[in-house]
Order: C-alpha cells, then structure tokens, then sequence
C-alpha cells in the first residue's frame, strides 16, 4: 500500500509523531511518503492508499498551514470535479487523523475537534476514517500549563512510551488492512 504522512508541526511534538508513523509504515513494508504541510503543496492526495493526517491543536484546530492545504485543496478537487454529493467512499482508500495536544484546560476534548475536522476532510476526497489519534505533547516554554492541567505532568511528551503506542498503532492497523485485503 501506498502511504502518506502529511502534517504540520510548530514545537516538533507532532513531527516526532509523524517521523515514528513513517517509520513504522516502512518497517511493515510500505511506502511512505512523509511531508510537510505548505498551502501550496503540490500532492495528490488520489495517488496514496492510506493518508495519515496530522497537526498540533490550536485553539481546538489544525495549525493555519493546515487549514489553508485542506481548504485550498477542496477547492481544486471541487473545481476539478472530484467533490461529488454524497460524497461516495473510494475503494481502498483510508485515512487516520492524528494530532498533538496538551489538554492544558480540558484534556483530551482538546484535541477532538482537530482531528474531526481533518477527517471531514478526507471523508470529502472519498477516504474512509478508519482512526483519530490523540497525543499528549509537551506545551512549549510554559512549565506551569505542563504540571497543572488535566492530563497531569506531560513534560517531555510525547514521550518514548508515546511513540511506541503510535508504532504499534501503525502496526496493528497494517496488519489488519492486509488481512482484511486478503
């Protein structure tokens, strides 16, 4: 399978996340693609099987360099004729929507919105969201929000621990795509 690992990333949590993704992808045997997320990206999302969507959550959204792609890319698709009513699933094409986040305020509600919103996106191109993934990540120069929110101490995160659950993840879900294939 053909993958991609497109994502944004502004302290380097959601990078950690993205390289550990397309490692994994490639340790199981597939292609992967891992790039970083301009508004004038030249992708076509079509040539890739399964799409790993990620970006830091500010204010409950992807970062600006995200929401621009997504939006600039609907409008293309939508001109081009490949935004259709009912928006119909594509055969063997699947999404997972992952983001960073620190839940400083309300935990991982945080981090809902983001993802959703990126999976509204790829169920628009056709692909079937088949993950949302949250994780905690270190917020920036602000030791006192990273001890006192709700999801506890996530200095230092995402941590070893953390990007192992994101390999397995990776893993676990090849697997079964493959079976599922078969």
């Amino acid at each position: 399978m053909k993958t991609l690992v497109l994502s944004d990333s502004k302290g380097g949590n959601t990078e950690k996340v993205a390289l550990r993704i397309h490692q994994s992808l490639k340790a199981t045997g597939q292609i992967s693609n891992l790039v970083r997320v301009t508004e004038d990206a030249k992708i076509d999302l079509d040539a890739y099987d399964i799409l790993f969507l990620g970006s830091p959550v500010y204010a409950w959204l992807p970062t600006d360099a995200m929401i621009g792609f997504v939006k600039k890319k609907m409008s293309d698709y939508r001109q081009q004729g490949r935004i259709v009513p009912a928006s119909p699933v594509k055969k063997w094409k699947f999404a997972v929507c992952f983001c960073t986040f620190s839940g400083t305020h309300i935990g991982e509600e945080e981090a809902v919105v983001a993802t959703r919103w990126l999976g509204a996106f790829a169920g628009h191109i056709g692909y079937r969201v088949i993950g949302y993934w949250h994780i905690a990540g270190e917020f920036h120069n602000r030791d006192d929000l990273n001890i006192k929110g709700r999801l506890g101490d996530i200095r230092g995160r995402p941590n070893a621990r953390d990007l192992k659950d994101v390999e397995n993840r990776v893993k676990g879900l090849i697997a079964s795509l493959v079976h599922w294939q078969s």
